[in-house]
This record gives structure tokens, C-alpha cells and sequence, in this order.
């Protein structure tokens, strides 16, 4: 029901949107002169009379005043009388209105008041310097802007005593769609120095408390959102972003403030399931270690370090791998020392106490009461939540030696003690023991010695305290261990036959309750494989009879088994042989000779059987090579017996042992033609023979010169990460892989310029085929540590490497060859297309002198139909990469590109047909259309993605362009001819138009307005 004073504003709301019928005109002045004095009318007002003599600014600010009034006067009635309503058609004049308010009256006002403001950004100051700004209105312009914003607050906040009224339609709108082209003004006006105002400028100090009490009324994300979205602005004064910070920084400690900030940040990574980009964890990261100014790094951190721990020791599915994967990454840098800001030392001390107290002191009793407190208090672990945090934060991040050694030093002993407590009970939770033991043996390879040794020797001593373990599974710290018998021969016989039966007095058992258990601490230093610590370890212990033993038996590793391995290596090879051999033909019978001529005897085609005639195409054999699934099984034994020979006996290579070469050729082959179970064993396999094989060359190729201390050290760094990468653990490859990215990545030289890697670059084939295998794993930190390293080669090592990476990308585009790419082949592409998108960031505006290697491969997979299209929609990404890095790289390419181009979206776009009414039986009887995620591989060029893509790229060529010639570049004046723009304004306006996927509409639109403003832009020089 609404008002007769409701209706009457809502008719001059109607007639300022456009909604109501008028005369028509082409000038916009008097359009809007005539929607003013119809709007004056509806309301009985007089109207001004200097109407006719206003410029058009000045009217679209007359237009966007009474579009603010009539905002306002709704909203108060609405407030004032709950039976007041507003219907559909009126929700959507308000919208209107209020785009309105703030596009003619906000942003104007606020522009010419900041340019009055003595300090500003950079790209403030080269903005205003392009235009004359009229500085005598000044104190008109801020006193209006002033009032606007205190009539906006006030639409928001109704009564200063509540928060945020979001009963009505108005505020609600208002919140959720201009709620960052509020605050920035109210940033701007309320957080101005009194150093930087002046008579005509003044701080507007009283609007500092609703804003704040805005933002604190909001949902975290939301207010986070708004904020980022008032910080990405560009003409944002210094002192505003500081207050910004300050805000954000506020909305943070808050209660859920880091997953907060988690949703506003990671919104789209959770939408479309793809990993956090690097850029984006570090800036989680630089945002989280700042603390605020005016408060105490103590209580800071004692906020923010618990909330980044409840999202990594939550076990709920709802938490998306973004989250976890930035709150471990945010908490691993706070323990790297950093001397640009020793305020993280207390974050460390913090998070440190946090996750070791739990498994350092004594637990409460197992219950009810002391699971609901935990709970409850995200700064009180229980043990089991503990340990699954350490896991999480090491899975989620990058195996940084000082990083693992800081977490895990200090509680080696307590683990050590729970592990042999998880052992001795056969009920315990099987992935509760193997996370402890991964625990372990990461910190056992990656610990230096003197810690290491440090470290084992009070579990020898009997450190680390006594464990408990529940009928449910629940484990606790007590202050002594389980009362054990005092004598075995106090035993009655019921209690030696079940002591019998449970495997007390096997002979592996520990039946004198020694701490520690000697088996399993042996098998603990065989399973980290340190030499160093081992011996150490056993010199301590054993003393002389360390020394009596030879050099034949003090590896650990050894076992008679292993000792002569030439013909286990001839049963690997048959086995993995016999997984390509095809299967055996059955014997057809042979038919009885009677000794006579009988009607066979005439015969002269033979009849098939009626089985092999029923039989359908699913009968058929399959392909030669293929490998069959009966003997996957065989295979997989022959891989693990591999490894464990390889691992038992370091020096073995492919010198000494030539079957290694024909076991390398199968590996190879079965990473690529393998069954799923296969393959991610056939490419561990291969990654460790590879790593032996360039470790193997590296000594035989060794000058025999002097080296200098930074090549022994690039040597040694070499060499441990081939070593690192042998191993099975995957946080230990993944720091091999980490340390030869760190070898060949450039570094500062004396005078600050970049110098090459000082490495033998006859080991670089060896490193690049190394990272080449890793893109095929399938564990994401293994595969983007190799995107990395890929990138930081060329860093390193220049065109001859970008050349590499760019041929292996683009091999096939000049055949036929490339059309029986295999999905791995394709993802493999798709991943040295990530490295080559970093690469073309970090060229920067140097990307000119790489253009010859990236652009003309590139076009050229895009030209090549027999192609994957996901392929070519990579390329054309890549392509758009360049053009959004630096325009000039792609100034030869331009025209030809531009033809391609639209040559490609006249051929490919797919018109919308007319759709005819289906029945219900039709829509069941529909199967959905092929999509190019469902079918990667396919060359169906009609999937939309790639006319995205080359949308997407013309686009951004576009507007490279307009920026080239809007800095006064005049080449670009004369790299577009006018028939070439007509004729892509013609197509994409087309597109735009007719086709069937609206995504590609939508994109059309913006890339037409591209191509309008760049032709404007190409007249009006």
C-alpha cells in the first residue's frame, strides 16, 4: 500500500529515471532539462531559472541532487510507516536513481576536491595535470559533497543508535551493489589530515564513527570487499590508503575475520576449483604480518594466529583447499626470519606455543568435558588436533628446512613416544599412525645433523613422556605409562597363552618395556636414510663395536636380498616386458582326417564359429601395446622392487649396470601408455633413474680445473637436490625440486645486475628434463615447484631455454602429427603453458626482445585446425598475456593477429538457433552437448572457450593500443588500418548479436566498445 506523498515522489523518481514517456531528443542538456522541470512539477516546486544557462555538468549534477532527494524522501517514509511498500518497477527507478547519484554527483564532486588536496598519488597528480581544473569552486564543491554523503549515511543509518537498517529495499541495495563508491568519499573526506586541509578543504571528522559503525554491522567478506575494491582504486590519496589499511586491518580481528578475508579474496578460486595463485598468497601474507598501527604486536598476533589455525585444523569438507592452502602459507612465512621485520618473532613464539603445547604437557583426562573445552577455545588443542594442524600446514606449504625444523625439533621425542604408542595397539587409527610417522621421517631427511643428532639422542634418553590411547581411538599425554607385569614367570598359564596369542612374546616384541623400543628406533634410522646421524647415533652407543664392523655392513639399508641385483633387474624387465606383449591366441582344434574325400575336403573358404560370429566389438583385441590389467599387478611389484633396489644401492647407474637403459625405455613407455595405477609409479621411477643419470654425468663431466667456492657450492646444492629427489616422501621431492629452481634462478651480482647461475650448463639439459617430468605429476606442489623452475631457468639461462619450452609447447603445428595427443600429452602442453605465463610476466616491458620466440609459434598453433582446441585457446591466452604485459611486443604482429582474429570468430561463431517447445518426454530423452572440459582433447573449434579467448585477446589488444596512443605514441596511429577496423566492428558487433553462448555476447560488447574507443582515439589525432 502506498502514501499519496509516497506515489507523488515516486512520479518525479519515475520521470528523473526515464521511466515516463517524453518528447524525443538527441541532446542529452535537454533531456535532462525537461525530466528537471517535469520533476519540479510533479512536486509543486518552483523550478531555477538558470536551467538554459548551465552546462551539461552542471545539469547532470541538478539531475543527480533531485535523484539523491528523491532517495532519501522514500526512504524516510518507508522507515517512518512499516505499511508503506514499493513495488518491482519502483525498485528498479531507485537503482537507476542511485547509479545516478553517485555517476553525476559522488564521482565529479569528488574529483575536483581531491584534486585540491595538496598530496595525492602519482597517478593522481598525472591525471589532473592533463586537464584545467577550476579551483575557485572548490568550497561549493565540498560543501555539496559533504551534504551528499551525510544524505547517503544517513539512507543507511537511519538512527545513529542501531545499525544498518536493511528492512528496507533502498538500504539494502545501497550496501550490497555502491557500497565502495560510499566509503571511498567518507575515506577520503573523514580521514583527511589536518596538515593536508585548508579553508576550502576541511577534515569531516563527524562521519568517522558511521562508517565504522557500517563496516562493523557488515559481514566480514563484505566490508573486506568493499575496502579492497576502495584500495584498487588509482587516484587514491596516500593518507586514504593508510586509513583504509587501518579499517581492513580492524575488520580482521574480528571474530571469523581471516575467513573473512579468505571469501573476499579467494571468491573466485572457490568458484571455479583452481589453486590460489602466488601473487594473491602473498599478499594474504604481507597483510596478515603488518600489524596496526596503534596496537601491540602481542595482542595482534594472539588474534590473528589462533583464526589462522582454526581454519587449518578444521577437518570439515566445507573449508575450500584456497583457505588452507593461504593460512599455511601466511604462518610458514612468519617462521622464515626476516630482518625488514622482527615483529614476526612473536607470531612464531605464539604459533610455536600454540601447536607444541598440546603434545608437551600432560593432556586432561579423556572425555566429554575436555573434547567440548577444546572445542570451544581455539587456542587449547586437543593432541589429535595438533597433529593433524602440522600435518596440514606441511602438506600446504613449501618444504622449507628452517620451517620443518622450527615446527617439529622441539616435539621429535613426544612423536617419537606416540608413534611406538600407536604401534604397540593394533586399534589405533591407521591414518593417525602413518601421519606421525610422515611426521618423523620428513623432519629425519630434511634436519641438519648437529639438531638431528641433538634431537634423537633424548629419545634415547628416554624423552618425549608416556601416551594413551582410548577404545575410541582418542590419544593423551599422561604422567606415567601403563603398570606392566614384574616377572614373566609369575605368569599363569591362562596368562601365557594369551600373552602368546596377542604377540607379546614374539620374538620382535618388546617384552622388557624398554624406552625406547630398540626395533623400532632402528627401523626409524633405516627409514630416514641419514648416514651421518646413524653413525653418530651408533658411535654413541655402541662405542668399539661401531668401529669392528666394515664398511660392507654399516649401511643399514643393506640386506642380503639386495646385495646381488643383476638378476632381479633381468625379472624387472621381463615383467615389465610382458605388460606390453599382446595376449595369447587360443589354439583352434584341428579337425579329424578321415582318411577320405568327404565334403570338407572340397571346402575352399573356411566358416567361422558361431562364437566368433555372435561376438560383438567389445570382443575385439585391443590395440597392440596396450597394457593389460591382468598384469598390473606384476608390473607394480617389478616398479617397487626397482625403487627398493635403486635405494639400497646408491651407486648403481646406468655406467655400471646397462639393463637400466632398456628398464628406462619401458618406464618411459609406461608413464605413457600405462593404466591409470600405473603411471604415477612409472614416472616415480623414472624421475629416480633420471636423477641418478644426471647426477652420473655431472661427476663424469667435471672439469678437471679448479673450481671457485660458488661452483662447489652450486655443485654440492646439485647434488643433494638429485639425492632429495630419489626419495619416496613427498615434501622431500618437492624441496629437491626447490632447491634446483633456487641453482638456477639468477642472482644479484656486485653492482646489482642479474648474473647468470654459477653452474655447469652442461648440466642444464639434465635440470630441464628433470622439471619436464614433474609437470606430469599429479600432486599440484610438485607440478607448479616445476612450473617455477621452469620460469626461473629462462631467468637464468635466457633465449635458449624460453626456446626450448616454447618448441616442446608448439611441437606438431607444423603436420598432422599432433592430432593423436593424449590427455596427458595435452595437460603436459597445458602446464609448460602456465611456465611460459609467468615467463611473459616477469619480461615486463623487456618482452620486445623476446617476441621473434613466443609470437610467431604461437600464432601458429592458433592457425593449426588439427590441433586440440584447448590447445589453441592456451595459445591465444598466452597471446593475450603478452598483449596485457607490454603492446609493443606484438606492434609487428598486430594487423596480422587482428585478421586471424576475426577471420576465426567469422568461421567459428555458432548462431543462436530458435528453440522449439520440448515435451517432458523430449528432455529426458536429451544428453547434454559436448563441452570442451568434458572432451579435452577434441578440435571441434565451435567450443565457445575459444571464441572467449580471441574476444578476450582483441580486447586487450585493443585497449593496449588506446593506452599506447593516449600517451602520445604515434606508431600506433598507423598500425590499424581503417578497413581492417570496420570490418572487425562489423564482426563483433555481429557476434554480439547472434551468437548462442552468452558468455561470448557479453565479451563481444566489451571488446566493441574497445574497438569504438580505439577508432575515436585513431580519428581524433
Amino acid at each position: 500500500m502506498q502514501s499519496s506523498s509516497l506515489k507523488t515522489i515516486l512520479s518525479a523518481g519515475a520521470v528523473l529515471a526515464g521511466s515516463s514517456p517524453q518528447t524525443p531528443s538527441s541532446n542529452l542538456k535537454e533531456i535532462l532539462t525537461s525530466r528537471l522541470v517535469q520533476y519540479f512539477d510533479i512536486l509543486d516546486h518552483d523550478a531555477p531559472t538558470s536551467f538554459a544557462k548551465e552546462t551539461l555538468e552542471d545539469t547532470q549534477s541538478e539531475t543527480a541532487s533531485a535523484a539523491l532527494h528523491v532517495m532519501s524522501s522514500v526512504q524516510r517514509l518507508l522507515h517512518d510507516d512499516d505499511s508503506e511498500m514499493i513495488g518491482t518497477r519502483d525498485m528498479a527507478q531507485i537503482r537507476t536513481l542511485s547509479s545516478i547519484a553517485l555517476k553525476w554527483g559522488v564521482e565529479p564532486l569528488l574529483s575536483r576536491v581531491v584534486s585540491a588536496i595538496p598530496t595525492t598519488t602519482s597517478s593522481a597528480r598525472q591525471s589532473t595535470t592533463r586537464q584545467i581544473i577550476d579551483l575557485t569552486s572548490v568550497p561549493e564543491d565540498y560543501s555539496r559533497i559533504c551534504s551528499t554523503i551525510k544524505t547517503l549515511l544517513e539512507i543507511i543509518l537511519p538512527s545513529k543508535d542501531k545499525g544498518p537498517s536493511f528492512t528496507t529495499p533502498i538500504t539494502a541495495h545501497l550496501v550490497d551493489k555502491h557500497l565502495a563508491d560510499i566509503l571511498r568519499p567518507c575515506i577520503i573526506l573523514g580521514w583527511l589530515p589536518v596538515n593536508l586541509s585548508s579553508d576550502s578543504v576541511k577534515p569531516l571528522d563527524d562521519i568517522r564513527p558511521s562508517v565504522i559503525q557500517i563496516l562493523t554491522h557488515l559481514a566480514v567478506s563484505q566490508s573486506i570487499s568493499a575496502l579492497s575494491s576502495v584500495l584498487s582504486g588509482t587516484a587514491l590519496p596516500a593518507y586514504a590508503r593508510r586509513a583504509c589499511g587501518f579499517l581492513m586491518s580492524r575488520q580482521i580481528l574480528r571474530r571469523d575475520g581471516i575467513t573473512g578475508l579468505f571469501m573476499a579474496l579467494f571468491s573466485e578460486e572457490d568458484i571455479s576449483g583452481d589453486a590460489a595463485p602466488l601473487e594473491k598468497l602473498e599478499h594474504v601474507a604481507k597483510l596478515l604480518h603488518t600489524t596496526p598501527v596503534g596496537l601491540d604486536e602481542q595482542q595482534y598476533f594472539n588474534n590473528i594466529v589462533p583464526q589462522l589455525l582454526s581454519v587449518l585444523s578444521s577437518e570439515s569438507q566445507a573449508i575450500p583447499s584456497s583457505y588452507s592452502r593461504a593460512a599455511a602459507f601466511t604462518l610458514s612465512r612468519m617462521m622464515i626470519p626476516d630482518t625488514n621485520n622482527p615483529r614476526l618473532a612473536v607470531a612464531t613464539s605464539i604459533l610455536l606455543r600454540m601447536l607444541h603445547r598440546p603434545l608437551l604437557q600432560v593432556s586432561s583426562p579423556l572425555g566429554i568435558e575436555a573434547e567440548s573445552s577444546a572445542e570451544e577455545s581455539p587456542t587449547n588443542l586437543t593432541p589429535r588436533v595438533a597433529l593433524h594442524t602440522l600435518t596440514t600446514l606441511l602438506t600446504n606449504t613449501d618444504p622449507a628446512p628452517e620451517v620443518i625444523s622450527s615446527l617439529l625439533t622441539p616435539i621429535v621425542p613426544s612423536l617419537f613416544s606416540l608413534w611406538s604408542t600407536l604401534n604397540e595397539h593394533k586399534t589405533a587409527d591407521p591414518t593417525l599412525r602413518a601421519s606421525v610417522k610422515g611426521l618423523l621421517e620428513t623432519w629425519g631427511r630434511l634436519i641438519s645433523e648437529g639438531v638431528g643428532i641433538a634431537a634423537l639422542w633424548l629419545i634415547v634418553e628416554g624423552e618425549g613422556g608416556h601416551w594413551s590411547v582410548d577404545v575410541a581411538g582418542e590419544i593423551a599425554r599422561t604422567e606415567d605409562g601403563n603398570s606392566q607385569s614384574d616377572s614373566l614367570s609369575l605368569f599363569t598359564p591362562e596368562d601365557l597363552r594369551r600373552a602368546e596369542e596377542s604377540g607379546e612374546l614374539d620374538s620382535g616384541s618388546n617384552i622388557f618395556h624398554l624406552r625406547p623400543d630398540p626395533i623400532q628406533f632402528v627401523d626409524y634410522l633405516k627409514s630416514i636414510d641419514r648416514v651421518d646421524i646413524s653413525s653418530d647415533i651408533f658411535v654413541r652407543l655402541l662405542g668399539a663395536y661401531q668401529e669392528s664392523k666394515g664398511n660392507s655392513e654399516s649401511d643399514p639399508m643393506r640386506t642380503n636380498i639386495l646385495k646381488k641385483p643383476e638378476h632381479i633387474l633381468s625379472f624387472i624387465k621381463t615383467a615389465m616386458e610382458s605388460s606390453f606383449a599382446p595376449p595369447p591366441k587360443e589354439a583352434k582344434p584341428k579337425r579329424k582326417d578321415h582318411g577320405g574325400l568327404t565334403l570338407e575336403s572340397l571346402r575352399i573358404v573356411e566358416v567361422p564359429d558361431e562364437d566368433q560370429e555372435d561376438g560383438d566389438s567389445d570382443d575385439e583385441e585391443p590395440p597392440e601395446g596396450a597394457p593389460k590389467s591382468s598384469d598390473d599387478e606384476m608390473t607394480t611389484t617389478a616398479m617397487n622392487l626397482l625403487l627398493s633396489i635403486l635405494e639400497a644401492n646408491p651407486g648403481m647407474t646406468t655406467s655400471n649396470t646397462p639393463l637400466l637403459d632398456e628398464i628406462f625405455d619401458l618406464l618411459v613407455r609406461l608413464a605413457k601408455e600405462g593404466s591409470e595405477s600405473l603411471r604415477p609409479l612409472a614416472r616415480e621411477a623414472r624421475m629416480v633413474l633420471t636423477a641418478r643419470l644426471a647426477s652420473t654425468s655431472a661427476s663424469a663431466s667435471a672439469p678437471k680445473t679448479k673450481r671457485t667456492s660458488s661452483e662447489e657450492h652450486a655443485q654440492e646444492t646439485y647434488q643433494k637436490a638429485l639425492k632429495l629427489l630419489q626419495d619416496q616422501l613427498l615434501p622431500v621431492r618437492a624441496h629437491g625440486l626447490l632447491l634446483l629452481r633456487q641453482l638456477v634462478a639468477s642472482r644479484p651480482g656486485k653492482e646489482g645486475r642479474l648474473e647468470a647461475p654459477s653452474l655447469d650448463r652442461a648440466l642444464i639439459p639434465g635440470i630441464l628434463s628433470i622439471f619436464l617430468q614433474s609437470l606430469q605429476d599429479n600432486d599440484s606442489y610438485i607440478y607448479l615447484n616445476a612450473v617455477q623452475g621452469l620460469a626461473a631457468m629462462v631467468d637464468g639461462f635466457g633465449k635458449d631455454v624460453l626456446k626450448g619450452l616454447v618448441d616442446l609447447y608448439s611441437e606438431g603445428s607444423e603436420g598432422v602429427g599432433s592430432t593423436a595427443l593424449t590427455k596427458e600429452d595435452l595437460d603436459t602442453r597445458t602446464k609448460i603453458g602456465e611456465a611460459l605465463g609467468q615467463i611473459i610476466r616477469r619480461c615486463g616491458q623487456a618482452l620486445p626482445k623476446y617476441a621473434d620466440i613466443l609470437v610467431p609459434p604461437l600464432f601458429k598453433i592458433l592457425r593449426t585446425s588439427h590441433l586440440p582446441t584447448s590447445l589453441r585457446t592456451s595459445s591465444l591466452s598466452l597471446l593475450a598475456q603478452c598483449a596485457n604485459t607490454s603492446s609493443l611486443a606484438l606492434l609487428p604482429y598486430t594487423v596480422d593477429l587482428t585478421n586471424a582474429i576475426i577471420d576465426l570468430l567469422q568461421v567459428e561463431t555458432v548462431p543462436a538457433a530458435p528453440q522449439a517447445k520440448k515435451t517432458p518426454a523430449d528432455i529426458e530423452q536429451d544428453t547434454p552437448a559436448p563441452t570442451m572440459d568434458s572432451q579435452p582433447t577434441s578440435t571441434n573449434s565451435k567450443f565457445p572457450p575459444l571464441r572467449r579467448a580471441a574476444l578476450h585477446f582483441l580486447s586487450l589488444l585493443t585497449r593496449a593500443c588506446s593506452n599506447q596512443i593516449a600517451e602520445g605514441s604515434t606508431t600506433m596511429l598507423y598500425t590499424f588500418p581503417r578497413q581492417l577496423l570496420q570490418r572487425a566492428n562489423r564482426t563483433v558487433g555481429y557476434i554480439a548479436v547472434t551468437d548462442e553462448d552468452a558468455v561470448v555476447r557479453v565479451m563481444a560488447k566489451e571488446a566493441l566498445e574497445g574497438l569504438n574507443n580505439l577508432e575515436e582515439l585513431i580519428l581524433g589525432r
